[in-house]
């Protein structure tokens, strides 16, 4: 597997998949009603699934192995505006989607398609020093007695989906049964995640929970499955 390849395919899904005046358009319309129809609801999450493959990519392939900070902090603007719509906050949907809206202009996205096109990509000993390190931090979190915070599991779902980008990017490059496996093993646990996170987030909503710094066990059906896969 070649970490350019990779790279670039992140890079082309991004650049081919994304109309930017038709996104402003959609944002515009979710934030004018401060609520999105089923329809909007899934135009909205594939063109930000886009933003983040692409996000995932910058931290598994690149030199630095982290996110550029304009894709970064545009990708979690989308993220805030999307949790907003989905729970019904219509005056936070309103309010975050004139920001997102601002946002999403030409110059913008053409200071972001140099940034990802200029950045110098990883050695394959500093992407394996990389993958060690996360799931270094996977096994500690993970195990039997752990307790997170909300913020927490988030921050370790997060892996876990850069985990599936990777895995779902040597499937498109060169399909085998092995990765189809570890594709579809993640995906459960990313399921199980992110369904609990959606939970946490509408009790913090409901300020039923301190998201920094109140813990919780962490459920078994989903850390044993990550220590299954890095021990």
């Amino acid at each position: 597997m070649e970490l350019a390849d990779c790279y670039r395919l992140a890079w082309q899904l991004l650049v081919t998949g994304v109309d930017i005046p038709a996104t402003r358009r959609l944002v515009a319309a979710i934030a004018g009603k401060g609520s999105a129809t089923a329809e909007q609801t899934v135009q909205f999450k594939f063109m930000r699934a886009r933003f983040k493959k692409m996000r995932f990519a910058c931290a598994n392939y690149s030199e630095q192995h982290a996110y550029p900070e304009s894709l970064d902090s545009i990708t979690r603007l989308m993220g805030r505006f999307q949790d907003a719509f989905k729970n019904g906050q219509r005056y936070r949907t309103l309010w975050l989607g004139i920001r997102l809206w601002c946002r999403l202009r030409d110059g913008f996205f053409a200071g972001l398609h140099d940034t990802l096109i200029e950045a110098k990509l990883s050695t394959v000993e500093s992407f394996q020093r990389y993958i060690a390190v996360e799931n270094q931090h996977l096994a500690e979190t993970s195990r039997e007695d752990a307790f997170l915070t909300a913020r927490q599991f988030h921050d370790l779902r997060k892996i876990i989906s850069r985990r599936i980008a990777l895995s779902d990017t040597r499937r498109a490059l060169s399909s085998s049964p092995e990765y189809d496996a570890l594709s579809l093993f993640l995906a459960t646990i990313n399921g199980l995640m992110g369904k609990m996170h959606d939970d946490l987030v509408v009790k913090k909503i409901q300020n039923k929970l301190v998201y920094e710094q109140e813990l919780f066990k962490f459920p078994d059906e989903i850390s044993t499955r990550i220590r299954a896969l890095v021990m």
